[in-house]
């Protein structure tokens, strides 16, 4: 399990990380900001490697902004080139309108549980093939 600490703005947030079969779950705190995005975007494409999938747990996230957005397709790109998916976890009612509004929500797979979204993504735990 990897772990990060940005401090900007007076605000701490966090980006903890763990391999679940061949998906890599990224789990967020506090805000994703201009400030913290590119540190989280770099440290996630580096240990992604192993990984299939993505899911990332926005359960502790109180606000992304667009650089925070940008980093998610970011992601999302790196992901689709391993043939993967990526997953939304744990959305307030405000992210979640602002990726319906957006449109982005047809980029990643939705989901209202960590278990939903690992099951949706993830296939070695699942007993299915990888895709290699």
């Amino acid at each position: 399990m990897g772990a990060s600490t940005m401090i900007g703005n007076g605000s701490m947030s966090t980006l903890t990380y763990e391999l679940y079969g061949d998906a890599l779950l990224a789990t967020f705190s506090g805000a994703i900001t201009r400030h913290n995005a590119p540190g989280y975007q770099e440290e996630l494409a580096a240990v992604l490697e192993p990984a299939r999938s993505l899911v990332l747990d926005l359960t502790e996230v109180d606000d992304v902004s667009g650089t925070g957005f940008r980093m998610m397709l970011h992601l999302y790109h790196l992901v689709c080139i391993r043939g993967g998916e990526m997953a939304l976890v744990g959305m307030n009612g405000e992210l979640r309108d602002t990726v319906e509004a957006t449109g982005f929500g047809e980029f990643f797979v939705v989901c209202k549980t960590l278990d939903e979204a690992i099951e949706r993504v993830c296939r070695d735990s699942q007993g299915h093939a990888s895709v290699r």
